[in-house]
């Protein structure tokens, strides 16, 4: 069952696939934090992408986090991506592989070829999901027929499947 993930990765995408966007705020969050995530909500998403990617150019990661959180409720699959990306570098939080492939993995099911190729190479290394090189080399042709930079190179260096079998004990 090579489609199946284990352990954490599964509880996170069962509540990413699911509906429930791990979007937890503080639970006794300050007027000020209260009224811009408000104001954040009612941005047009141009808008709240531009202020996302600023926060996270400046480095405040924290805001960007909450910004690309509110974008990734409107099934914005750049925000998911960018969550991916910094969960995978601890940026604005604690990294983590298995919340970071989840982020992926939302966003590769929208066809969304940079995600794709994140998710491919998460499963090509093992990170945050259990390691599955035909996966890996699946997701990655199909952000290379998108034009994905890098997404043909790691498709062709996970090699066809016929020859997975090769050096392998029976």
């Amino acid at each position: 069952m090579n489609s199946v993930i284990f352990g954490r990765a599964a509880i996170v995408a069962a509540l990413l696939l699911g509906g429930g966007v791990l979007l937890a705020a503080p639970t006794a969050a300050p007027s000020r934090f209260a009224e811009s995530a408000e104001k954040a909500a009612e941005m047009p998403t141009s808008a709240l992408m531009q202020t996302a990617l600023a926060a996270f150019r400046r480095g405040d990661h924290a805001e960007a986090r909450r910004s690309f959180r509110l974008l990734a409720q409107r099934d914005i699959a750049a925000a998911e991506t960018l969550l991916g990306t910094m969960a995978a570098n601890g940026q604005g939080g604690p990294k983590d592989d298995a919340i970071a492939a989840a982020w992926f993995l939302r966003a590769s099911n929208r066809g969304y070829a940079p995600a794709q190729l994140a998710l491919a190479d998460a499963f090509a290394k093992g990170k945050g999901v259990p390691q599955d090189k035909g996966r890996a080399r699946a997701l990655a042709k199909a952000a290379a027929v998108q034009g994905q930079p890098g997404a043909a190179q790691l498709a062709s260096r996970l090699g066809p499947e016929r020859y997975a079998m090769i050096g392998t004990a029976r």
